[in-house]
């Protein structure tokens, strides 16, 4: 199957409508047609520079689009969100094309990485989204960054204590952080602070925020993911 068969388009279809992502119908041939020419360049592009492991086409529609589409539903419109260790745009690009209403900031320590995604962002003509080369640790005391995203997200970046660490500078107060994660998570939440057990509250560099988990299924595969959801506790 190719990925800009017909068949591959009625897969992404099916996929989105199995998964409940939100999608209207008058606009979904129109965010396909931008998944397809974002993704063709993903496979162009990684014969060069190693953006995916994935190039299956079937693969590339469940692991790369619709999972990275499945935040979506914790996500409000026209929030601010920043991507942290993007990759190859990974949730970012497919969030933004689905919910356009999205400011969007990409964030990768690669340049050539980077230099791919902004070169997608030029040829599918984009508004409001950016691609930076950052080391991630860099952002949390940068005065142009702190406090300013309404969600923090990133796909399997680093561990859950250290992703939080690094996001939670940069949270509004009202915003919320989406670590996206496998299965077994657990262990994981473990390794952090409980500051008061009975709300399921945590602490981190003295910052108490609420932490809930979110489970799902890939439409196809089966296979499991977790999002792990953190607000700051009032």
């Amino acid at each position: 199957m190719r990925i800009n068969s017909p068949q591959w388009r009625k897969l992404m279809r099916r996929q989105v409508e199995n998964a409940g992502i939100d999608a209207s119908s008058d606009a979904q041939d129109l965010k396909i047609d931008k998944i397809i020419a974002f993704v063709s360049e993903l496979l162009v592009w990684n014969e060069k520079i190693n953006l995916t492991a994935i190039t299956d086409a079937e693969e590339v529609a469940e692991k790369h689009i619709i999972d990275s589409l499945i935040p979506s539903k914790f996500i409000p419109a026209n929030a601010s969100v920043i991507d942290l260790g993007t990759g190859g745009g990974f949730p970012g690009i497919p969030l933004k094309i689905y919910m356009p209403s999205l400011a969007v900031m990409l964030v990768d320590s690669s340049r050539k990485k980077i230099n791919f995604l902004k070169y997608v962002i030029r040829i599918l003509n984009f508004q409001n989204i950016s691609a930076h080369q950052f080391r991630v640790e860099e952002l949390s005391d940068h005065p142009d960054f702190a406090g300013q995203f309404d969600v923090v997200i990133s796909r399997a970046f680093t561990s859950l204590k250290k992703f939080l660490e690094l996001s939670i500078p940069l949270m509004k107060p009202e915003g919320c952080i989406i670590a996206m994660k496998g299965k077994e998570v657990q262990k994981e939440i473990d390794e952090i602070k409980a500051a008061e057990t009975r709300e399921k509250i945590y602490q981190i560099n003295g910052r108490k925020f609420y932490l809930c988990i979110e489970k799902y299924s890939l439409p196809v595969s089966g296979d499991e993911r977790s999002l792990v959801i953190v607000r700051n506790r009032p």
